[in-house]
């Protein structure tokens, strides 16, 4: 990430204003106007094994790290007038914070603050024991970063509209990877194993305004919003051919770019103490643009594309309205509603060279100009009520329907795939769930609810030039069923557990037209969901000095698609057991002690080297923290702090394996 040349400024800054405050404090112990609070920490982590993986787990950068892991001042400045700062930098880490706030009562305030943090990915591929080598790595060090920076200035004076305006600049910078993997082969056999990874130059600038003002009982606000977002992304990816030592990368390009307003309008009031309605309407333009270049080296094969996209321009706008209503208790029952439009357009154009090698070996670069556009029009609409007359229980239950009619046009001139497409898109979407929560005991609570999801699309394709994909689908239907119940018992102060199950499950189904010879017509049941979790906590206290904390989950998935004869397509069925302990003794009145442990097993590997990878995960998670803290006087904590983290991944070969230890010390003095 670019850093902002005066990050350092607000540091040293931050620094002066702490150690200035603490010798105020020192000088006059008595003096309340001044809170400071400073905890420098230092960390060394060891890791054995994948390196990168653990960073990408667990956020945390290895060898030493340290710094400033929390600092704050709270200043009196004045009368009603405070200054509060809050700060953390963290080497090597990269974790740093700023903001500093002051405030004027019944004036207004100012704000400003920087964020920055890191997040490392792992750069290893997939993993196939059939090859020599079983996988490959990058040789990345892949790092994102994100940086944020904002500033807010606000008048609160009685009697008057509440103003604030502000300004934030998002950003990310650096590497990641990515799960679309190229090519391997070897033995005449190819997998897709090759690592990929993209660089990423990302920044949002966001002007923003709001303003509010009750006007007797009711309620009215304003929000603005601008922002201007770029983005400079570059793909690479890969594929090797053992057999012949050749290899062949593509290189993907992405700059895009776009302004877009937003402004919202918002009106509530509570009409009497049984009547509440709210009002709210939305309206958003975006205007963007940018370019694309696909090349592949070398370009050689009949499938390789070099493909550049001179200009891409997108269109959108959008207005969406909303009507609230909320009424009771009317004899313990409250009855409420809702219905939102939105009319949704846009347009997009590229005007792109599309270079290919056709099958004979010769190569063509025709230019082509692709079109699309869509109209949306959407209706949703809400019911609900609760009941809660019955004794110690809560009846409740909500219908949510949603109505949208989809036009979408695609068309593209003069290129080697020239075709014109219009589908006219009608989805129907419900939503139903019903529910309780009751005591029926003073000591246990029981809770359920079942809910249910229905989703229907209908297509109309009104022209279309190609045969086959996606044009032969007319319909899609996708349906959720969901039970939870919960029991919570407590037979006694010191010891309550609670045991929770869910199952969801949920049916896709597809309609479609011929496609000799692959695709029949007719409805299918294109795939099947079903998932059930069971999972049980507690908490313990058996004397006033300790607590003890358990949890256990269990979750049972099974994915199947319609395979159509297809052996690399299989069914998915995995289970996952995660396990989280805490525990906390006081060993004197200034000294304790806390466990946190989690452990956390996958099993979900799937058998199919033979026509395709074997996919699914099967490993072992295991983290362990131990810390001690002791008061030395009133106002200074020490806490020192070892962890251990290992994962074991069998189903990869153990290339992700890694084990990892911490040793943390920090102290917080408070002046």
């Amino acid at each position: 990430m670019k850093r902002i040349p005066w990050t350092m400024f607000w540091l040293v800054l931050s620094v002066f204003l702490l150690v200035g405050a603490a010798g105020r404090a020192d000088d006059d112990a008595t003096n309340s106007n001044t809170q400071v609070t400073v905890t420098p920490s230092l960390t060394y982590i060891t890791v054995k094994g994948d390196k990168q993986r653990f960073r990408e787990d667990t956020w945390m950068n290895d060898y030493w790290s340290g710094g400033a892991a929390e600092a704050t001042l709270h200043q009196v400045l004045g009368k009603d007038t405070t200054l509060d700062f809050s700060g953390r930098g963290l080497f090597n880490q990269d974790d740093y914070k700023l903001q500093l706030e002051i405030v004027k009562k019944d004036v207004g305030f100012i704000r400003g603050g920087y964020t920055e943090n890191r997040h490392d990915f792992d750069d290893v591929g997939g993993f196939f024991k059939g090859f020599t080598p079983h996988g490959f790595d990058s040789h990345h060090n892949l790092v994102l970063r994100h940086g944020d920076i904002f500033f807010e200035a606000g008048l609160r004076l009685p009697d008057l509209p509440k103003l604030t305006i502000g300004y934030e600049r998002q950003s990310t910078d650096g590497q990641k990877s990515l799960l679309e993997w190229g090519g391997v082969t070897q033995g005449g056999a190819t997998r897709n194993i090759f690592p990929s990874h993209e660089d990423i130059d990302e920044f949002t600038h966001i002007i923003k305004a709001e303003a509010a003002y009750d006007v007797g009982s009711v309620h009215l606000a304003d929000q603005f919003r601008f922002e201007h977002f770029h983005s400079d992304i570059t793909r690479y990816d890969g594929s090797v051919n053992l057999d012949t030592s050749s290899s062949q990368s593509v290189t993907v390009h992405e700059d895009y770019r776009h302004d877009e307003f937003f402004n919202t309008f918002h009106m509530d009031q509570h009409l009497n103490e049984k009547v509440y309605w709210s009002l709210g309407y939305m309206f958003t333009t975006l205007k963007g643009g940018g370019d694309m270049a696909l090349s592949t080296e070398p370009f050689s094969t009949p499938t390789d594309k070099n493909w550049f996209a001179q200009a891409i321009d997108v269109d959108l706008n959008s207005h969406v309205v909303n009507l609230n209503a909320m009424v009771g208790p009317f004899a313990g029952l409250y009855l409420y509603g809702g219905l939102q439009g939105e009319k949704t357009s846009g347009n997009g154009l590229t005007d792109a060279v599309l270079e290919e090698i056709a099958f004979g070996g010769v190569t063509n670069s025709p230019q082509a100009l692709l079109r699309s556009s869509t109209d949306t029009d959407s209706l949703e609409e809400t019911l609900g009520a609760r009941y809660t007359k019955l004794p110690f229980t809560t009846l409740y239950a909500e219908g949510k329907w949603t109505e949208q009619q989809i036009d979408l046009g695609q068309s593209e001139d003069g290129g080697p795939d020239a075709f014109v497409n219009s589908t006219d898109s009608d989805i129907f979407r419900q939503d139903y769930s019903i529910g309780f929560n009751t005591a029926p005991l003073p000591r246990v609570t029981l809770a359920g609810r079942y809910r249910r999801s229905i989703y229907q699309n209908d297509y109309n394709h009104t022209v279309d030039t190609i045969a086959g994909y996606p044009g032969f689908i007319t319909a899609q239907d996708f349906t959720t069923d969901e039970v939870m119940s919960k029991l919570t018992v407590r037979p006694c102060s010191r010891f309550t557990v609670s045991l929770e199950y869910q199952l969801v499950a949920t049916d896709f189904n597809t309609t479609t037209e011929a496609v000799p010879p692959l695709v029949p017509s007719g409805s299918v049941q294109s795939g099947n969901f079903d998932a059930a979790i069971y999972s049980i906590s507690a908490t313990v206290t058996p004397i006033s000095r300790m607590y003890l904390t358990g949890y256990f989950s269990f979750q049972d998935t099974r994915t199947a698609t319609f395979d159509n004869g297809t052996p690399t397509v299989v069914t998915y069925r995995g289970n996952v057991y995660t396990v989280i302990g805490t525990a906390g003794y006081a060993l004197d009145k200034k000294t304790d002690l806390t466990v946190e442990y989690t452990y956390s097993r996958t099993d979900d590997g799937q058998s199919n080297a033979a026509d395709g990878l074997p996919l699914g995960v099967e490993n072992q998670r295991h983290g362990l923290l131990v810390g001690i803290s002791r008061h030395i006087k009133e106002n200074i904590l020490a806490r020192l702090r070892y962890g251990y983290y290992e994962l074991n991944d069998p189903g990869n070969g153990g290339i992700d394996n890694y084990r990892a230890h911490l040793f943390s010390g920090s102290v917080t003095c408070r002046f």
